[in-house]
């Protein structure tokens, strides 16, 4: 994957997005990719590297854009 990555389109956001709804979006796709979520739901152990390199790409979205606003 691309490091470059805009980590607001990562969380499907923009940049003027309040901190609230980045906030929201961040959990939403943590809940849609997580993998003990989808292993919960039965999703095949071959995708569960899939879901746990997009857990890793949503949660470094998230924090780029956290320790960003902090500055």
């Amino acid at each position: 994957r691309d490091t470059l990555e805009d980590p607001y389109a990562t969380l499907g956001t923009t940049k003027d997005a309040p901190d609230a709804e980045i906030k929201k979006a961040y959990r939403r796709l943590m809940n849609q990719h997580h993998p003990d979520k989808l292993a919960a739901r039965g999703l095949p152990t071959e995708m569960m590297k899939v879901a746990e390199e997009n857990t890793v790409r949503i949660r470094a979205a998230y924090d780029t854009i956290r320790e960003a606003r902090a500055r």
